[in-house]
């Protein structure tokens, strides 16, 4: 991925997720072991940081992740540090800086960590001086454009892809992409009238993104694309009902569908005989999801262990088998349950094919314009 790239729903949708084990048996861990749990490049005074974890005993984290994707990681963490106590919050994007802002005005327990692929909320959130500048020892070993910010570190790159409702499109009407997807409606108006399906860019800055860098790579003639799909669309606020309505037949095309969702329900059986799905060849787009620790969280050392083994080897390996697209060069397709960037490039064609919605400024230089020319588009 080049260099030069850099690196981005709401309502609770679920409870406190627990995970982990119970405070105190670090206690019991001799020093060799410890100076074993990290690789031999990480600073001699990083013990200290392990020190002082040991006095905060647990890790509170504001995050848009689900159990399952937070899973392997919790666990491979816990093997380095049992004494660490982690719980997960599962929120909307820009549900975790508001739920952060609340227990710090409140004076409760405030997360340690905030994971997050709200991009426009993280710069303000920096420029206010609320992002610990932490200096990770696996920077380094991370591609430039995954660490946009001082402090701010990037977890994954996850596709949005193109699906369809195969039992309903016959095998010529099955789109590979938006401009595709435009050519296919304008050929044939009824079949898809009503049938089309995204997340809605008016209700969330990360999918007015995904309209953005298209248009950003394409100019006008992305928006010509979308004049002839906006029509038949029907925006969604998240892949789940994109999904349900799309094997109930409600839908026949979702685009910009987030892998995460698509390819563990696409593995399912009933699922499979209903929905295809593929890369996007105009280009694939990726979501990234950055992560960095607030300046008043409640363990900061805890969250600084947990934020270096994220960005490991073993992190992003782990958030691989949990469902999310691992960066990090090195990491290989057998480590992972979909796919790495590196095999995502390859598919796509290459690099050069693939557009990261992150901190680039220039995504976002027609923003204050694109709702009007977005309701233009779906004559509405």
């Amino acid at each position: 991925m080049p260099e030069s790239t850099t690196g981005r729903m709401a309502a609770t949708r679920r409870d406190v997720m627990k995970l982990g084990l119970a405070a105190g048996v670090g206690a019991t861990v001799p020093a060799v072991a410890r100076a074993q749990s990290v690789p031999s490049y990480y600073p001699a005074e990083y013990g200290q940081i392990i020190e002082a974890s040991k006095k905060e005993n647990s890790l509170l984290i504001y995050s848009v992740l689900a159990q399952y994707n937070w899973a392997p990681v919790i666990a491979g963490f816990n093997k380095m540090y049992p004494w660490i106590k982690i719980s997960t919050l599962d929120l909307g994007a820009e549900e975790v800086f508001q739920r952060y802002y609340a227990d710090r005005a409140s004076g409760s327990q405030t997360g340690g960590m905030l994971l997050t692929p709200a991009v426009e909320t993280w710069m303000d959130f920096a420029k206010r001086g609320n992002l610990v500048a932490y200096n990770s020892p696996e920077s380094d070993k991370l591609p430039a454009w995954s660490r946009p910010l001082p402090g701010l570190y990037t977890v994954s790159a996850d596709p949005l892809v193109m699906c369809y409702n195969k039992l309903l499109l016959p095998e010529g009407k099955r789109p590979r992409g938006l401009k595709h997807l435009a050519e296919l409606v304008k050929a044939d108006p009824a079949l898809f009238r009503n049938a089309i399906t995204t997340y809605d860019p008016l209700n969330s800055t990360s999918a007015r993104d995904l309209f953005l860098i298209y248009q950003q790579r394409y100019g006008d003639e992305a928006w010509q694309w979308m004049d002839a799909v906006g029509p038949s669309l029907r925006p969604e606020g998240s892949a789940g009902p994109m999904l349900q309505k799309l094997a109930a037949g409600e839908y026949k095309v979702a685009f910009f569908a987030s892998g995460v969702v698509v390819f563990p329900r696409a593995r399912d059986a009933a699922m499979g005989k209903i929905m295809e799905w593929k890369f996007m060849e105009d280009g694939q787009p990726l979501w990234v999801r950055p992560v960095g620790i607030p300046k008043d969280g409640s363990t900061p050392n805890a969250a600084r262990l947990m934020l270096d083994y994220i960005v490991s080897h073993e992190g992003q390996a782990g958030f691989g088998k949990g469902g999310l697209t691992p960066y990090r060069p090195g990491v290989k397709q057998e480590e992972v349950a979909n796919y790495t960037l590196e095999t995502i490039a390859t598919a796509v064609g290459g690099e050069k094919n693939l557009m990261v919605v992150g901190f680039d400024p220039g995504i976002r230089k027609d923003a204050e314009a694109f709702p009007a020319r977005w309701k233009q588009a779906l004559k509405r």
